[in-house]
């Protein structure tokens, strides 16, 4: 990994799986961190582990819904932090219905919590990012595998994806990286045991060694979109499928 000491990363979303495993990757290699969630006992936790590297780290209870609550966020993290390198949104929510039979209010909280806090906290932490070459922006969002009931994760996961690559562009001639990652099934919370081997998924960490390699790229190259899947099928049954 690049030397990436004294560097200034917010992840949001520290609280959860995919989110601890990059904090913990960051802070033990010398990026002070910004941890943001709603879990305050889980965001304690992992702000024991990524203290005890000895760099500066703060932790943040953020409903990443709403969006004022976003930019009073992104205001403390930067004064706490002193500035900011790093954007990584780790964070996000699910809902499976169908379009006949959704609750409309659960929907619209989705298109919240998970596209409009993408561009909110952009919007409100680029200025910093953008000081410096280097930068980074990092989605980690879904692959897109359409089926009947996931109608609202489809819109957001490709919504998404057209949002980032268009601010790739934004940002690109201040020497700020943008890339999505769009996992397969992770060993999290978010997932079905009963009908997944956990095993067989990818693991948090596995995700932390994406952001590790995009992070990691030289200066004239950035991987703007990266799909990765589990090396083996983790169904428990052949003839699963989502």
């Amino acid at each position: 990994m690049n030397n990436f000491a004294g560097k200034k990363a917010l992840i949001v979303g520290a609280s959860g799986g995919m989110g601890s495993a990059v904090a913990t990757m960051l802070a033990e290699n010398g990026v002070h961190c910004a941890l943001v969630g709603r879990d305050k006992q889980k965001l304690e936790d992992i702000f024991s582990v990524c203290s005890s590297s000895g760099n500066p780290c703060f932790t943040f209870s953020c409903d990443i819904s709403d969006s004022s609550e976003i930019k009073k966020c992104c205001q403390e993290a930067i004064n706490s932090l002193g500035g900011l390198n790093y954007l990584i949104h780790c964070a996000g929510n699910y809902n499976k219905a169908s379009a006949d039979e959704c609750d409309l209010e659960v929907w619209d909280d989705i298109l919240d919590a998970n596209l409009r806090s993408t561009y909110h906290l952009a919007r409100h932490l680029l200025p910093q990012i953008n000081k410096a070459p280097g930068g980074a922006v990092i989605r980690i969002n879904s692959r897109d595998a359409p089926h009947t009931g996931i109608g609202i994760q489809t819109a957001q996961k490709r919504a998404i994806d057209g949002y980032m690559e268009v601010l790739f562009e934004d940002v690109r001639e201040y020497g700020t990286k943008v890339c999505t990652i769009n996992p397969g099934f992770v060993n999290t919370s978010m997932v079905n045991p009963e009908r997944l081997n956990p095993e067989l998924m990818m693991q948090p960490d596995d995700i932390s060694q994406v952001v590790q390699f995009i992070l990691s790229t030289s200066t004239t190259a950035c991987p703007t979109e990266i799909t990765i899947q589990p090396q083996r099928s983790p169904w428990k049954k052949p003839d699963m499928h989502l």
